[in-house]
């Protein structure tokens, strides 16, 4: 699994010196200094695992950042429709890049996960990493529920959210932007065990596949968006996040041990 994750990050590589030879220096630039994040790592080679199972997918990415869609796009002919509420990097880094390097299958587009504008059976493989956690009120279940109507039937989920062995809410005094706020606003909740039951077992959707991620040594609270290290230091770390995770990530059934950090499950369409 890890060569996969590997693969993923030596595109990565590729695509930032590929994008600075084609003059888009500061997007090239930013790639290779943040190629894959080290919570990144693992979701994106299992998210790769479900990719292979099918032969020319058609994709919709509902996931932060967009990395592996530009990747997915070079190995299938049929569209890969990636998608954020309202971050222009979508188009300013991921469409450009794709367009630079001759993908013509590539498609970005704001969409909010909980009212899709495509049409039903669409897909054969949506995924979703790091998202759903940050939709306030129920917006988590109504999004998985719009995943459904859009996948066609047999076909793949992947959903990656935060977990914990204790549930939480965590909301910000800054937007996603990193803009102050007069208030707290929601930031994101943490799952526990009975909160994915309760939350993400959605009518429609088998889960097929529960996964638990975590780290042996506890770096998240060193290098996450709320890190007080040094601003300097901190995009030094940068480019080795995926080296971290290559050696310190675990991925299993249960959170028995370790420091978890997420959960990953792969549903499938009846």
């Amino acid at each position: 699994m890890r060569r996969r994750g590997l693969r993923l990050y030596l595109f990565a590589l590729r695509l930032g010196f590929r994008l600075i030879l084609r003059g888009m220096f500061v997007e090239g630039l930013g790639i290779l200094i943040s190629p894959v994040g080290y919570w990144r790592f693992l979701p994106n080679a299992y998210t790769y695992q479900e990719f292979l199972r099918f032969d020319n997918p058609k994709i919709l990415d509902v996931s932060s950042p967009k990395l592996p869609s530009v990747f997915f796009a070079t190995l299938t002919s049929q569209e890969v429709c990636a998608t954020d509420l309202d971050d222009e990097k979508i188009f300013s880094r991921w469409q450009a890049a794709a367009n630079k390097i001759g993908l013509a299958n590539y498609r970005a587009a704001y969409q909010d996960a909980r009212r899709l504008t495509y049409p039903d059976d669409t897909f054969d493989l949506v995924y979703s990493i790091s998202v759903i956690e940050h939709i306030p009120d129920d917006g988590d279940a109504v999004s998985l529920r719009e995943f459904r109507r859009v996948l066609k039937p047999g076909g793949t989920l992947v959903v990656q959210i935060p977990y914990r062995r204790k549930r939480q809410d965590i909301w910000l005094p800054f937007d996603s932007k990193g803009a102050a706020l007069w208030q707290p606003r929601f930031y994101e909740r943490h799952y526990d065990m009975a909160r994915l039951k309760e939350r993400l077992e959605i009518e429609g959707l088998v889960l097929t596949r529960k996964l638990i991620m975590g780290e042996w040594i506890t770096l998240d609270p060193l290098i996450s968006a709320t890190s007080r290290l040094p601003r300097l230091l901190r995009i030094a770390i940068r480019p080795l996040e995926p080296l971290l995770a290559l050696v310190n990530f675990w991925a299993r059934a249960d959170d028995a041990r370790g420091h978890p950090l997420g959960a990953f499950l792969v549903y499938h369409k009846i």
